[in-house]
């Protein structure tokens, strides 16, 4: 019996000594999930800026290529409105028209030169 005994004695100074070990795996595992955050929130906070700073440069930048199209845009549809007239010039017709709007006439002819009407209204002058 003095031998199962032993056994008992042994059996509870290695519970203990157990317990404590699973106390000091539980203590490193947080010393180490403490490690990790730490190491993570330093890096979050170096790069933290320099994300933020990047995303303010994309959103300036998108938003500078919407005014660009939207200028382009309008560009086309100026560039379209030309050329019809370019068009509409280039005909004998449009040639005499654009020449009598500039004063020129055909010899012999006499043009007459009319103002525009003024204002006569008190405090125009």
């Amino acid at each position: 019996m003095a031998y199962r005994g032993a056994q008992r004695e042994r059996s509870a100074i290695s519970r203990g000594k157990r317990h404590n070990k699973g106390m000091v795996v539980t203590v490193e595992r947080w010393l180490l999930v403490g490690v990790v955050c730490l190491v993570a929130g330093k890096l979050a906070f170096s790069f933290g800026g320099k994300i933020v700073m990047l995303a303010q440069e994309a959103y300036a930048q998108r938003k500078d290529i919407a005014a660009l199209r939207a200028e382009t845009e309008r560009l086309r549809e100026q560039n379209a409105a030309l050329r019809e007239e370019m068009r509409k010039l280039n005909t004998p017709g449009g040639i005499i028209l654009e020449a009598r709007k500039q004063g020129y006439g055909f010899p012999g002819e006499k043009l007459l030169v009319v103002e525009p009407a003024r204002d006569s209204s008190p405090g125009s002058e």
